[in-house]
């Protein structure tokens, strides 16, 4: 019998003041500023789709 493992790998989450000061996006810092919400946290993925959707042209 062969038992399958399934394992689940939680992304880590950040407030808008952690992204703001964050090295990865310093340049983004302005941008970022206007698009996140204070009461909200974010995954690295998120942050990055809402920088390219912007840049596109595309804001929720």
């Amino acid at each position: 019998m062969t038992t399958k493992m399934t394992e689940t790998i939680a992304e880590s989450r950040f407030t808008k003041s952690q992204l703001v000061s964050s090295k990865r996006f310093h340049t983004e810092s302005d941008l970022l500023n206007a698009l996140l919400q204070e009461d909200k946290t974010y995954t690295m993925n998120e942050v990055e789709k809402k920088i390219t959707d912007f840049k596109k042209g595309k804001v929720d």
